[in-house]
């Protein structure tokens, strides 16, 4: 780890990867370093970003080696696999959570209403063609690894869906601005209105695609059966979710999805205790700042920032440092 000496300046480094957590960082790394600062005269602290999805799945290892003090991910359970070597790492790692701020989202899945689809096993065994949205694929984002998972236990994939004469595209997220400048295609509204896609397969669901989605077309969610959340729990620690009736139109019924809620910022175990807790409290501290940044009503955060809010999620263990805190501030661990 990058040595934290309080006898000298010291180099605190961040790995807030994405637009979202990047901002994020960047009012830790002021809160942390401004005119007030708690550390050596002469420290700096920065913050980083890569490819947001990657870094889900690389961000532990790098932090575990030293490279960040720091990281950032979602959902916390997956950052526990990881840290459980279930997932994408092939040894354990030390890592404990400092704060899961509030995010609630799943993973689901829905298609065309006039597609008569109303289970995951309709489209395998009917050998769907879907066109289908879905995250970057694989180990590149979250969204589209638990995707595979998800099909996995249902005995078919996204490659099944291609050799059926389907389309698998995850090249379409992104806001219809940048898809014009760079990608140069239509968004996923434009082309399910225009009849050019089938199904949504990811998460973000508090975001605003979403409503217009499903405001612009008749769709069907299709629940994850209690069986195969079962299995994926037992794997790699998923946790099972409920997406509730009337969250979006014509959404009639409850519907069994993928926990993708928290962002989980997390450390090494030897963090020094003093570090852990000034992260954590400056997080409280600069609230406000935080949720500016994500206005409402389509806010990537889903409810105000507060010690007990931050300390709720029990995926990790947390922090001496950030236990610390939260206790001088009558938060309960787990809520």
């Amino acid at each position: 780890m990058i040595i934290l000496d309080d006898d000298h300046p010291v180099e605190f480094k961040m790995l807030t990867p994405g637009f979202n957590w990047l901002r994020l960082g960047a009012v830790l790394a002021h809160a942390l370093n401004g005119y007030h600062s708690p550390l050596p005269k002469g420290s700096t602290i920065s913050t980083h970003t890569k490819h947001a999805g990657q870094m889900c799945f690389e961000g532990p290892e790098l932090v575990h080696r030293g490279v960040y003090h720091t990281g950032m991910s979602s959902p916390p359970w997956l950052v526990k696999a990881i840290g459980e070597a279930k997932v994408a790492s092939s040894h354990e790692l030390d890592l404990v959570a400092l704060a899961v701020l509030p995010h609630h989202d799943v993973s689901t899945m829905m298609v065309r209403k006039d597609l008569g689809i109303t289970s995951i096993e309709q489209i395998r065994d009917r050998k769907i063609p879907l066109r289908v949205g879905i995250p970057p694929r694989g180990m590149d984002h979250p969204g589209g690894w638990i995707i595979d998972k998800v099909l996995e236990e249902y005995g078919f994939s996204l490659a099944d869906i291609e050799a059926w004469g389907g389309q698998v595209i995850d090249s379409d997220r992104a806001p219809i601005e940048a898809l014009a400048v760079h990608v140069k295609q239509k968004s996923r509204i434009e082309k399910l209105r225009d009849g050019d896609l089938d199904a949504i397969f990811d998460e973000a669901i508090m975001t605003k695609p979403w409503k217009d989605m499903t405001d612009a077309v008749d769709m069907q969610f299709l629940s994850v059966d209690a069986a195969v959340l079962k299995r994926l729990e037992a794997k790699y620690g998923a946790r099972a979710a409920t997406l509730p009736a009337g969250k979006f139109r014509l959404q009639d019924q409850d519907v069994a999805c993928i926990d993708f809620s928290g962002w989980c910022l997390y450390c090494r175990r030897d963090l020094p205790e003093r570090y852990a807790y000034l992260v954590t409290q400056a997080i409280v501290q600069h609230a406000s700042e935080v949720e500016g940044m994500y206005p409402p009503p389509y806010s990537p955060l889903t409810s105000p920032i507060s010690a007990q809010v931050l300390c709720t999620d029990t995926a990790l263990p947390y922090h001496p440092g950030a236990i610390r805190f939260y206790q001088e501030q009558g938060a309960k661990i787990g809520g």
